[in-house]
């Protein structure tokens, strides 16, 4: 039973490695654009503090944190997809 059970997660195993690369390329490949974006949007909240236009400042920070959540969020998912991988791994292997 043990090892029908070693088969089937085997191909588990390899879908979530997959997920976890194509996540990982996704997300560098976001950050060349997103590195800019950040710094154009604490360049206008700058420019906003200066000019005192406040609203337009909390709209700049609400931005700039949703952008900083996002790739918190695929961090936590790429960590938790590297340790269901090596709970998995460590289960097949005897």
């Amino acid at each position: 039973m043990k090892t029908l059970i070693k088969i089937l997660l085997f191909p588990v195993m390899t879908v979530l490695k997959i997920a976890s690369v194509i996540i990982e390329l996704l997300a560098k490949i976001s950050a060349i654009l997103a590195g800019p974006f950040l710094v154009f949007v604490t360049g206008c909240g700058i420019y906003c503090v200066v000019t005192t236009n406040w609203k337009s400042l909390i709209i700049l920070a609400v931005i700039a944190g949703t952008v900083v959540l996002v790739y918190v969020l695929i961090g936590i998912v790429l960590g938790l997809l590297d340790i269901a991988g090596s709970r998995i791994k460590w289960f097949i292997r005897p």
